[in-house]
C-alpha cells in the first residue's frame, strides 16, 4: 500500500469549504442518508465477515487509534500499539466491532428501520455538533466527524447501526427486571452504617535525628532517584491560527441572517411530544378483555398492574416525539386523532398488542427570529471568519514553501508568534515564574514532535489550527546530588519519621488490644479523639472528611476492634465503635442506583449470550492477518 501524503496547510483549509458545502446540500435535502450517494462506496481490508456484511480495516484502526490515545494520556507517548494488543484491547475492539455488525443484520431480517427524518433529528440535537450558543452547528459537525476519520455517510451509516442496535435491544432490556426482595441482601451490604473513633498523630511529631552521614544521603539520592529526577521538557515556537481570533472583524448583514433562518427554521422547532402510557401483551384475547375493562372507567394505570401484570417502567414510556418512536405501528397510532386523556383501541406491531393512553400532549413551538438571531449571526460570522482564514492559510504556506521558518512566516504576515520554553508533560512551565495555560493538544503535539521539526498542522477544538517548530529537548535528568543535597535530607528524614511511626502504631495497637482504651492512650499523648459517625462504606454521610484508607480499613474490621492505618501525612489509630446493620427494607436512590447496576450488567451478559447465538446465523470469521 502506498505510502499516504501528508495535507498540506492549503488542503486542509479548503476541506472546510468543502465539507460545510456538503453538509449544506445534506441538510438541504432534508435526508442525511443520502450521504451513501455522495461518498462513493470503499474498498478496503476487512478485518472479519460477519454473514454476507464486513468490518472495515479502517473503522477498526480508527477505533483502535482512540484507545491508545486516550491510554496515553494515562500511561504516556510510550504505550505503544504493541502494548495495546498485549492487553487484549485490539480484540475487544475487534468483538465489540462484530456484535453491533451482527445486531444490525439481525435488525435488518426483522424488518426493523430508522427513518432519514429521525437521524436528522438526531444529529442536530448531539451537543458534540452544537456551537456554544447551544444550537446545532454545521462546521462543528463536520469537523468532528473529520477528526473521527470518518465521511459524511459512514457516519451516518454507523450512526443508523446504532440507533437500530438499540431499537433491537431494548426487547432485552424488560428481560432484566428485578423483584425488590433480589436486590435485598447488596442493599444491606451497601448501607451498613459505621462509627468511629480516631487518633491522627502527623509524622512530622516523632522526633528523629537530623544528624545523617553523607553516605546515607548519598545512598538514599541513589535508590529513590524517581524522586529526584526532572521530567522531559519542551521548547517551542507557537504560531495558531484561530477562527475567534477573525469573528470580530467579520460584519454580517441582516439579510444573511435572516435567510439563514428560513433555511435553518427546522432547528428551531420543537415538535409535538406525547406523554404516553401503555399495556403491551402478547395474547389478543386477553389484550381486548383488557380493552373491554377500560371502557367501563377502570383505571390504566391499576389495569396495567393488576390485571396485565406490568410494572410502571413498562407502562410509561415517557414523554416522546413521532420520530422518537422506533415502532411505526406504536407511533402511528400514538400521534394519530387521539386527544389528551384518551384510550386507543387494541393494535398490534412486531412486539404484540398494546392500548395507549395520551396522559399528555405538549404542542409543538418554534423559536421567533428574535431569539436566536445572535446565535445565527455569529454561526455565520465564524463561516465568513473561515473564508479569512483560508485567504491567509494560502500566504502563510507560500511562505513556508519559499523556505521560510514558522516564525519569519508568521512575522512577513503579522501573526501572533508565541516562544514556549521549559514546558513540561503536565502543562507546567518549568524554570521559571510565568503561568500560562496551554491547551492539552498543544502539550501532546509537542511532545509528539521531534527535535528541530515542525509538527503538522494540528486542529483545535472547534476554533482553528496550530503549528510548532520544536527547538530543544530537554531529557527526564537525575538531578545532581548537589543540587538537591537539602530536598534529599528532607525526604530522608520524613521517611524516617515514617518508619518510627509505624513501629509505634504497632505498639499502641498492641496496648489497645491488652486492654487501654483510646480515651487513655489520647491523654497519654495529649491528643483530642477524634469521631465520625454511622457512614456507608461508599464515604456518604460522613459529617467530615476523613481520608479514604480510613473509611476502608473501618469496613475491614469489626466493631470494637483496632487498626492502624498510614498516609503520606499521617498514622492513624482506629477503632470501631458501632456497626448497624439495615434492618428496615427501603427503596430509596441508594437502593434505585443499585438495582440499576445489577439490572445493567444482567443485560449486558444477556446481550453477549445474544451477540454469540447470533453468530451461529450469520457466518462469522475474523481475518488476524489484517489486524
Amino acid at each position: 500500500m502506498a505510502e499516504s501524503k501528508k495535507k498540506t496547510f492549503r488542503e486542509i483549509i479548503i476541506g472546510w469549504g468543502t465539507k460545510i458545502l456538503l453538509a449544506l446540500l445534506i441538510l438541504s435535502f432534508g435526508l442525511w442518508g443520502i450521504g451513501d450517494y455522495i461518498t462513493p462506496k470503499q474498498e478496503e481490508e476487512l478485518v472479519a465477515k460477519v454473514g454476507k456484511s464486513g468490518i472495515l480495516k479502517a473503522e477498526y484502526d480508527n477505533e483502535l487509534r482512540k484507545q491508545i490515545n486516550n491510554l496515553q494520556r494515562i500511561f504516556g507517548n510510550t504505550f505503544s500499539l504493541e502494548q495495546a494488543k498485549s492487553l487484549g484491547i485490539s480484540e475487544n475492539i475487534v468483538q465489540s466491532l462484530i456484535r453491533r455488525k451482527l445486531f444490525g443484520l439481525e435488525a435488518d431480517s426483522l424488518g426493523l428501520t430508522v427513518s432519514d427524518k429521525l437521524i436528522s433529528s438526531e444529529i442536530q440535537n448531539d451537543d458534540r455538533f452544537k456551537s456554544p450558543s447551544g444550537n446545532f452547528d454545521r462546521f462543528t459537525f463536520d469537523e468532528k466527524i473529520r477528526r473521527m476519520g470518518l465521511s459524511e455517510s459512514s457516519y451516518i451509516s454507523s450512526f443508523r447501526a446504532l440507533l437500530l442496535e438499540n431499537q433491537l435491544l431494548s426487547i432485552l432490556q424488560n428481560s432484566v427486571k428485578l423483584e425488590d426482595h433480589m436486590i435485598e441482601p447488596i442493599n444491606k451490604f451497601r448501607n451498613e452504617k459505621r462509627s468511629i473513633k480516631f487518633l491522627e498523630i502527623p509524622h512530622e511529631s516523632f522526633p528523629v535525628s537530623d544528624k545523617i552521614s553523607e553516605n546515607e544521603l548519598l545512598e538514599f539520592h541513589k535508590k529513590h532517584a524517581d524522586r529526584f529526577t526532572a521530567p522531559e521538557l519542551r521548547s517551542f515556537t507557537l504560531v495558531e491560527l484561530k477562527i475567534s481570533d477573525f469573528i470580530n472583524e467579520v460584519d454580517v448583514s441582516e439579510k444573511l441572517i435572516r435567510e439563514s433562518y428560513d433555511n435553518r427554521l427546522d432547528e428551531f422547532e420543537t415538535p409535538e411530544s406525547r406523554e404516553i402510557l401503555q399495556i403491551l401483551i402478547s395474547d389478543e384475547n386477553e389484550i381486548r378483555s383488557i380493552s373491554e375493562k377500560l371502557r367501563t372507567g377502570r383505571n390504566f394505570l391499576t389495569t396495567a398492574e393488576n390485571i396485565a401484570g406490568l410494572d410502571k417502567s413498562q407502562i410509561e414510556l415517557g414523554t416522546l416525539t413521532k420520530e422518537e418512536i422506533l415502532i411505526e405501528e406504536l407511533a402511528t397510532n400514538s400521534f394519530s386523532s387521539l386527544k389528551q386523556g384518551e384510550i386507543s383501541e387494541p393494535f398490534k406491531s412486531p412486539l404484540g398488542w398494546h392500548i395507549i393512553k395520551i396522559k399528555k400532549i405538549n404542542p409543538q413551538k418554534i423559536k421567533v427570529y428574535d431569539a436566536v438571531r445572535e446565535m445565527l449571526r455569529l454561526d455565520l460570522a465564524a463561516d465568513k471568519a473561515a473564508d479569512n482564514l483560508y485567504a491567509l492559510s494560502n500566504k502563510f504556506e507560500d511562505e513556508l514553501g519559499d523556505g521560510a521558518t514558522i516564525e519569519n512566516a508568521a512575522k512577513r504576515l503579522n501573526l501572533n508568534i508565541q516562544i514556549i520554553n521549559n514546558l513540561d508533560y503536565q502543562g507546567n512551565i518549568q524554570l521559571s515564574s510565568e503561568e500560562k495555560k496551554i491547551n492539552p493538544q498543544i502539550i501532546e503535539t509537542a511532545f509528539q514532535t521531534e527535535l528541530n521539526q515542525d509538527s503538522p498542522l494540528t486542529e483545535m477544538e472547534n476554533d482553528g489550527y496550530f503549528i510548532l517548530h520544536i527547538n530543544k529537548i530537554t531529557p527526564k535528568t537525575l538531578q545532581p546530588f548537589e543540587t538537591v543535597k537539602s530536598l534529599v535530607k528532607e525526604q530522608l528524614v520524613l521517611a524516617k519519621k515514617q518508619e518510627k511511626s509505624e513501629k509505634e502504631g504497632i505498639r499502641w495497637i498492641s496496648e489497645l488490644r491488652g486492654g487501654k482504651s483510646i480515651d487513655q492512650l489520647a491523654k497519654s499523648l495529649n491528643l483530642k479523639v477524634k469521631t465520625a459517625s454511622d457512614f456507608l462504606r461508599s464515604g456518604a454521610q460522613l459529617n467530615k472528611k476523613i481520608p479514604q484508607s480510613l473509611i476502608t480499613a473501618t469496613f475491614g474490621i469489626k466493631a470494637n476492634e483496632f487498626i492502624s492505618v498510614n498516609n503520606s501525612k499521617s498514622i492513624f489509630i482506629l477503632k470501631v465503635t458501632s456497626v448497624k446493620p439495615l434492618i428496615a427494607f427501603e427503596k430509596g436512590e441508594n437502593f434505585s442506583a443499585i438495582k440499576g447496576a445489577i439490572e445493567e450488567s444482567l443485560f449486558n451478559d444477556i446481550t453477549l449470550q445474544y451477540s454469540n447465538s447470533l453468530k451461529s446465523k450469520f457466518k462469522v470469521t475474523v481475518l488476524r492477518a489484517n489486524l
